[in-house]
């Protein structure tokens, strides 16, 4: 087995283009010409003033979760765990009770969804049969200082349902 050598020609740089002098302009001269853009042209800006002006998401945003009630007031959850089952980051806990109507067998004593290992991929919401979990809250700031609040019981979760319904209907997300 023979190894092939090849000989690359290459041009000796001058002293200027040893010092990157050309190229050092060159990016400022971008730099300069962007931020000149920006003032002049501010309604072409790609940033949004983020507190003041919120973006508008498109239909079928992930956002947070929420639990869905019956008429009656009750969840729809019927604890099937096939939102645990499907969850490929293992988010989702549910302990079942069993409730002692002929309707309904069992629904969650227990349901939270730890958020900081959610990957908000929807597979949970596909796979409920009851429609008993939606991720249509329209909230996407859940940055918290402590980890214990990013994990959501079953109160939570009920509660997102009134705040993200509210939310949507003022037209806010």
């Amino acid at each position: 087995m023979t190894t092939r050598t090849y000989a690359i020609d290459r041009h000796k740089m001058t002293f200027v283009e040893r010092l990157y002098l050309p190229a050092i302009l060159q990016g400022m001269l971008i730099t300069g010409w962007h931020f000149v853009k920006n003032i002049f042209f501010m309604d072409r800006r790609m940033t949004i003033e983020f507190p003041e002006k919120k973006k508008t998401l498109p239909p079928g945003y992930r956002a947070e979760h929420r639990l869905m009630l019956r008429e009656d007031g009750n969840v729809r959850c019927t604890a099937c765990m096939l939102c645990a089952t499907v969850c490929p980051a293992r988010c989702i806990e549910i302990e079942a009770e069993d409730v002692g109507d002929n309707k309904i067998e069992k629904r969650p004593k227990n349901f939270t969804i730890n958020e900081l290992r959610c990957v908000f991929c929807g597979l949970c919401v596909e796979a409920c049969p009851c429609d008993a979990i939606r991720m249509d809250t329209g909230k996407f700031e859940n940055a918290t200082f402590d980890r214990r609040t990013a994990i959501y019981d079953i109160k939570k979760l009920i509660n997102n349902q009134a705040e993200g319904q509210s939310q949507l209907s003022q037209g806010l997300y």
